[in-house]
């Protein structure tokens, strides 16, 4: 199943990890948006992990990536 969607944080926006689930406590990137949230939760089981986590390592580096081009100096490309 496919879901794009599309967010822009408001001024109180935060993010971090918590666990969540009513029946089973699972990890969860969870992100505020100040009017919206949003939680990437960790999928079926321990054999799907290993995918999972390469996803979250991408996610961070696409971030990174994104603070570099946001903290460059007015004028430059960024790229």
């Amino acid at each position: 199943m496919a879901f794009n969607a599309t967010w822009a944080p408001g001024p109180e926006a935060v993010a971090g990890m918590q666990v969540v689930g009513i029946h089973h406590n699972q990890p969860a990137l969870v992100m505020y948006l100040d009017k919206d949230s949003i939680a990437i939760t960790t999928p079926g089981g321990p054999a799907t992990w290993p995918e999972f986590v390469r996803f979250l390592r991408e996610l961070r580096d696409a971030a990174d990536e994104m603070v570099k081009v946001l903290q460059t100096e007015p004028g430059e490309s960024g790229t």
